[in-house]
C-alpha cells in the first residue's frame, strides 16, 4: 500500500510540475535513440541475428543433438522465456510523456491518460513480447524463425501480480521471491503451458533494487551495512534450490545490479529531477535521496549483492548440471549510467529504465549470455555497441 500511494504521489508531481519540466520524452526530440545503436529493423537485415537461412553457421549449430545439457544449450533450444524480479523487470514507467511511438517522436501515437505510471511488460529487456522490440524472446526469434512460449504482450496495471511468465511486481525485494516462484509453478501446470514442462526455458533474474533502496529510510540511523547482503544470498539461494527442484530444465541468468548513486548522478541538474528525487516531497530510494555518505554506503553494498551473485554462480555450478544452469551476468554494472544524464530514464520518476534502456539492456544481456567469462567484463561504448553472435565454435548460452 506504501508503494502504491508512493505511484499516486508520483502522478501527482509529475503533473505538478510539468511547467518546470516541459513535455517528458524518452528519446531525443528529432525522433532518434541517445546513441547509435541498431534498430531492430537493422538487425533482422544487417547483423547475425537476421540470418534466418543460416548461411555460413551450419546445421551443428541449429540442430545438432537432441541430447543436452543446461550448459549446452543453443538458441534453438529456448522453447519458453521468464522473468523473475521487480518493477524494472515489469517495465514500470517504461513510456512516459504526451507521445510515443517505437523511440520515435511522432504525434500519431496518442496515450492513455495516466499511461505514464502503467507497466510496460511487452517491451521489457529480458521478456517482452510486443512485435518488433528490442528484447530476447525476440532475438530468439531471430535465431529460431519460431515464437517462444512467456513473453507477456503489451502492459499492466501498477503492481499487478505478473503477465504470462513475467512474474515480476513492481516493489518486490528478495524477500518476495518465493511468491513469484509459487505463481510460475503454478502456470506451468496449467493446460496453457503444458507443452513446455519438459522443454528447456530461460529464465531472468533481476532483483535487488528494492533491497538496496530501504536501507535508508527512517527510522534507520547508521549507513546501510554489510549484514544485509547474507539476507539478499540467502533468499537467491533459497529460489534457485526452488527452480532447480521444481522447475526442471531451467537456464538462470543471473544479472547484476547497478550502483544506486548513478541513479542520483544522473539526475543533477535536471529541474524536474531534482524535485523529483527531493525526499521532502515523496521517497523513491532513501538511499539515492540520502547524503553522499549513504550513497556511497549503498554502493558498497550493492558491489557486495554481486559479489554473492558470483558465489551462488559458482555454488550451482558445482551441482548437478543436466537440468538447472545459470550465468551471473554482470554487463549491467559496466554501463556509465551518469554519463548520458536521462537519456535512460523514465520521464515519471527519473529512476526506471526507459524504453531507449531496455533496448540497451537487451543487447547487453544478449551479449553476456554469448560471451565467456572474461569477455562478460569487457568495457563497451555504448555508441557502437554491436551483438555477439553464436557461431559454430561459440554456440552455446553461458
Amino acid at each position: 500500500m506504501k508503494y502504491l500511494n508512493g505511484l499516486v504521489l508520483l502522478l501527482l508531481a509529475a503533473i505538478s510540475v510539468a511547467s518546470v519540466h516541459g513535455e517528458v520524452l524518452d528519446c531525443e526530440p528529432d525522433g532518434t535513440c541517445p546513441v547509435g545503436y541498431l534498430k531492430y529493423k537493422d538487425f533482422k537485415t544487417k547483423r547475425c541475428l537476421c540470418i534466418l537461412d543460416y548461411h555460413g553457421v551450419g546445421p551443428s549449430l541449429r540442430y545438432g543433438k537432441t541430447f543436452i545439457d543446461a550448459y549446452h544449450l543453443r538458441p534453438n533450444d529456448i522453447k519458453a522465456v521468464i522473468a523473475i524480479g521487480d518493477s524494472i523487470s515489469a517495465g514500470f514507467g517504461m513510456i512516459s510523456g504526451k507521445y510515443t511511438s517505437d523511440c520515435i517522436f511522432s504525434r500519431k501515437h496518442r496515450r492513455p491518460p495516466f499511461s505514464t505510471i502503467l507497466e510496460y511488460r511487452g517491451k521489457v529487456f529480458s521478456v517482452g513480447g510486443d512485435k518488433g522490440e528490442y528484447t530476447i524472446p525476440n532475438y530468439l526469434a531471430a535465431w529460431t524463425n519460431a515464437s517462444n512460449k512467456g513473453p507477456p504482450i503489451g502492459y499492466t496495471l501498477p503492481l499487478s501480480r505478473g503477465k504470462q511468465l513475467d512474474n515480476a511486481v513492481s516493489g518486490s525485494k528478495t524477500q518476495e521471491l518465493d511468491s513469484q516462484i509459487s505463481r510460475l509453478v503454478h502456470l506451468l501446470k496449467a493446460e496453457k503451458y503444458k507443452d513446455i514442462r519438459d522443454e528447456w526455458k530461460l529464465i531472468t533474474l533481476f532483483i535487488g533494487a528494492n533491497n538496496v533502496c530501504v536501507l535508508c529510510e527512517p527510522p534507520v540511523t547508521t549507513l546501510p551495512g554489510l549484514a544485509e547482503a547474507d539476507v539478499f544470498e540467502e533468499n537467491v539461494r533459497q529460489a534457485l534450490m526452488r527452480i532447480k527442484d521444481q522447475v526442471p530444465k531451467s537456464f538462470v541468468n543471473l544479472v547484476a545490479l547497478f550502483n544506486v548513486s548513478s541513479v542520483y548522478e544522473a539526475s543533477r541538474g535536471d529541474p524536474y529531477c531534482e524535485f523529483v528525487l527531493d525526499p521532502s516531497h515523496m521517497v523513491i530510494c532513501s538511499c539515492i535521496q540520502g547524503d553522499e555518505q549513504q550513497r556511497r554506503a549503498a554502493d558498497r553494498v550493492v558491489n557486495e549483492y554481486n559479489l554473492r551473485l558470483e558465489k551462488l554462480e559458482q555454488e550451482f555450478k558445482q551441482q548437478d548440471t543436466m537440468q538447472f544452469g545459470l550465468s551471473y551476468q554482470p554487463g549491467f554494472k559496466e554501463f556509465p549510467i551518469a554519463k548520458y544524464k536521462q537519456s535512460y530514464f523514465s520521464g515519471v520518476d527519473c529512476f526506471h529504465p526507459n524504453k531507449c534502456a531496455n533496448q540497451l539492456m537487451s543487447i547487453l544481456l544478449w551479449n553476456n549470455m554469448f560471451s565467456n567469462k572474461q569477455d562478460k567484463r569487457k568495457e563497451y561504448d555504448v555508441e557502437t555497441l554491436e551483438f555477439v553472435c553464436p557461431t559454430p565454435a561459440n554456440p552455446y548460452i553461458q
